[in-house]
């Protein structure tokens, strides 16, 4: 069997499935988010290190905490800030937070909760229209990709519709 140069097309679907994982990475991020504020102790940490990075366009910076848990238990987190949280809490030494050690997302620093909230809400809005595009891009391209590959390319005639008169005339001078 000879491999078509049309059955790459059907990678296409490799798209689809990159954007179903976002949207479930989101999805799990949020829930574990909200079981984590409604569910988990509140305790209040100390911030130990915050830095804001500016590369190119993006900003964006980190904060590490460290609480003491009820069970004597300390826990020192690196949090990843987008610019507008790392705002929020920027000259805070001490953040109230939430957590929850068995959620996917353990620890909620209060004060952006809601803002975190905002934003996996717009991810999800963002990579579910991704996905509808590339689940209707990709079943085009495979209706292509089989028709191509059943029925072969198209063949083109070229046929020449006009006189030849410009040639005649370079001949005879």
């Amino acid at each position: 069997m000879k491999m078509n140069k049309y059955y790459f097309i059907y990678l296409i679907w490799l798209l689809p499935l990159y954007f179903l994982y976002q949207f479930g990475y989101q999805a799990t991020t949020y829930f574990g988010l909200q079981d984590s504020f409604e569910n988990g102790t509140s305790y209040v940490a100390t911030v130990i290190d915050f830095d804001v990075k500016q590369i190119a366009a993006q900003t964006n910076g980190y904060v590490v905490i460290e609480f003491t848990t009820s069970d004597d238990e300390v826990i020192t987190e690196q949090l990843g800030l987008p610019v507008q949280m790392a705002q929020v809490i920027m000259d805070s030494e001490l953040i109230p937070i939430r957590y929850l050690a068995d959620s996917f997302k353990p620890i909620v620093l209060m004060p952006t909760y809601d803002l975190q909230q905002s934003v996996i809400k717009v991810n999800l809005g963002v990579t579910a229209i991704g996905l509808v595009v590339t689940i209707i891009i990709a079943l085009y391209g495979s209706r292509f990709a089989a028709k191509r590959i059943k029925y072969g390319e198209e063949k083109l005639d070229i046929v020449r519709i006009d006189k030849n008169e410009d040639s005649e005339e370079n001949e005879k001078a």
